[in-house]
């Protein structure tokens, strides 16, 4: 029987399926960016606004992940501190260099931009920051929303800015399913789309480096025999560069 939760599951079958057949020479492109960040000491800043936040938080200190992962958290930009005043925020020009300079890239760092709408002044302006200032910026979002965006809105997106963009295949409004043939939808897709494409450019960000010779900085789990010790090498590398350690 079909129900929305069965169509949901589904769609992101589908969705997951699309971005292992159709974005995997983008996927590897953007490990390529990182990869030649981290053997130049760089970091990789992750950065997105409202809910596309939770993946600059999922990618840091991460048993399985990048040690040199620098998480551009900025709380009036997240929810918790208040959701209506952080949507507004996200479209205010000029926050963007704030957390811009804050957090202080540069070359041979990489920027890992997360916006799924990708026209709101904050994602497009970071983005537009970091490609002057000769940073690397690898863009994750959905083409579909974007193009419809730019269009009905007569904005510039993250796209014009970015070196590699992800499409992370989500519908137009993110949500996905509909409920009893009305207009109103449910189940948006981002979340998981955005995980998966996270963690696969930093599983072909670690091969790189460990088939080129160069051991790839990761974390591993603290409850693991030796975790702790491994981690706290890697923590005294990167202390003094990233803020949140």
């Amino acid at each position: 029987m079909k129900t929305p939760c069965s169509e949901f599951l589904a769609k992101v079958r589908e969705i997951i399926a699309r971005i292992e057949e159709e974005e995997r020479g983008n996927i590897e492109k953007g490990a390529e960016f990182l990869a030649r960040s981290i053997r130049e000491g760089g970091l990789i800043h992750v950065f997105g606004t409202g809910h596309s936040h939770i993946f600059a938080e999922e990618a840091f200190f991460r048993a399985g992940g990048l040690a040199c992962i620098n998480p551009m958290l900025e709380p009036s930009l997240m929810l918790h501190t208040g959701a209506v005043k952080s949507s507004i925020l996200e479209d205010r020009g000029g926050i963007a260099e704030v957390i811009f300079e804050h957090f202080g890239p540069k070359p041979p760092d990489s920027l890992v931009l997360f916006s799924n709408s990708g026209v709101n002044s904050v994602p497009v302006e970071m983005a537009m920051l970091a490609k002057k200032r000769g940073i690397s910026v690898i863009g994750v979002g959905s083409k579909r929303y974007i193009e419809y965006l730019k269009k009905e809105k007569n904005r510039e997106s993250i796209m014009e800015y970015c070196d590699v963009f992800i499409d992370n295949k989500g519908e137009i409004g993110d949500a996905c399913v509909e409920l009893g043939g009305s207009m109103q939808r449910i189940g948006p897709t981002s979340t998981i789309a955005g995980a998966l494409i996270l963690h696969l450019l930093v599983i072909e960000t670690a091969l790189r480096l460990a088939e080129e010779g160069f051991p790839p900085p990761i974390f591993v789990s603290g409850n693991l025999p030796g975790g702790k010790e491994a981690n706290r090498k890697l923590i005294e590398q990167y202390r003094q560069f990233i803020r949140m350690l």
